[in-house]
């Protein structure tokens, strides 16, 4: 009988490599699952921004409505105003400084339909998110 070299896999080394390609196949799962908590954060984000433009429409005077900016009178008579800078919504108090609001904005709209404010955002994944909110009152310039 030849001792000669047969080509092909053993029984073992099969088994092992089902069980390598187990193991990997079991830990992309989580990992993708992970890669979508971003979007979530995104979400998150935008809906709080919601919940923070309707607080300012709560305590101040809705001002003047542009496409990419809403301005707000407060008791105080200072101008705050919310708009789109470059990728991100930011806060101005007099027109100094800046707060950012949120991050990875694309596009965003601001307009008022009866007394209503229509705020829409996409964000860089082109989502789209929209709200509506009343505005009490609204001086138009």
């Amino acid at each position: 009988m030849g001792t000669g070299r047969h080509n092909g896999y053993t029984l073992a080394e099969t088994i092992i490599s089902l069980l390598i390609f187990s193991l990997l196949t079991a830990l992309l799962s989580p990992t993708f699952q992970l890669l979508s908590i971003d979007n979530h954060n995104q979400e998150l984000s935008i809906h709080q921004l919601f919940h923070f433009l309707s607080d300012e429409l709560s305590y101040n005077d809705l001002k003047t409505v542009t496409a990419t900016q809403v301005t707000f009178q407060s008791p105080d008579d200072e101008i705050i105003s919310i708009e789109k800078y470059g990728t991100t919504i930011r806060r101005q108090v007099g027109g100094r400084g800046h707060e950012t609001l949120i991050t990875g904005v694309m596009d965003v709209q601001f307009f008022v339909n009866n007394n209503l404010l229509v705020i829409k955002i996409t964000d860089q994944g082109r989502v789209e998110y929209e709200k509506i909110l009343q505005a009490y009152s609204f001086s138009s310039p």
